[in-house]
């Protein structure tokens, strides 16, 4: 019995104990400007990046390719700078922190299984054929969300700060499919790592004309 008392003991004074732990972390000190200046350069490279995971893509030749999947336009791969799946590898890591890139590899460049079973397609592979030519190949049915346009705008603040973590807002302009354009705001949360600051949270935004609908019940 005083064994079961000590352990309801110990277990109460770590429930009590853990929140001050971590309530007690310390944010870290930083330059506002410097991390609006990087954030302006990430945002840049970032609009390119989400385009090739999220948005329209990489084109693809509709004649070329086996199954769902079609080789990638060489104008293509060279308005995005890259000619590899290595070299987009290499453009996301200078944008985005290591464990939100490996998200992104492991959604967009990796197939997710159910069981051994397929049930989302990467949509980005490289493919080397029989005479040792390599290329990248697109899936050509792929669903993407990123639809419509995003500008990132001026006037970008530091909003937070979370441990490690730098939380920013970004003024932006969201133009829909159709056209209609809504300014808005993101919030961005940025870590300085080794070879500089990286996003480690999406950067990426859409106007869905829907979401209208609820904003004016809201406001009424």
């Amino acid at each position: 019995m005083r064994s079961k008392k000590i352990i309801f003991t110990a277990l109460l004074l770590i429930t009590l104990i853990l929140p001050i732990l971590t309530s007690c972390e310390k944010d870290r000190e930083y330059d506002e400007g410097e991390v609006i200046a990087a954030a302006e350069g990430l945002l840049i490279k970032a609009k390119l990046i989400n385009e090739i995971y999220y948005g329209k893509g990489i084109e693809f030749d509709e004649q070329s390719g086996v199954g769902i999947y079609r080789r990638a336009k060489e104008d293509s791969l060279s308005k995005f700078g890259i000619s590899s799946i290595d070299d987009l590898k290499v453009k996301t890591l200078e944008v985005f922190s290591d464990v939100r890139a490996e998200i992104m590899f492991n959604t967009v460049l990796s197939s997710i299984k159910d069981d051994n079973v397929i049930v989302h397609y990467l949509r980005y592979y490289q493919h080397t054929d029989d005479s040792g030519e390599s290329y990248v190949m697109v899936n050509s049915r792929y669903d993407y969300y990123l639809k419509g346009d995003i500008e990132y705008l001026s006037g970008i603040t530091v909003k937070d700060v979370r441990g490690e973590i730098i939380v920013i807002e970004v003024p932006v302009k969201l133009t829909s499919e159709s056209g209609k354009i809504k300014n808005s705001t993101i919030e961005v949360e940025m870590i300085e790592e080794g070879d500089g600051w990286r996003f480690t949270s999406p950067c990426e935004a859409v106007y869905n004309e829907s979401t209208d609908i609820y904003e004016d019940i809201i406001n009424k």
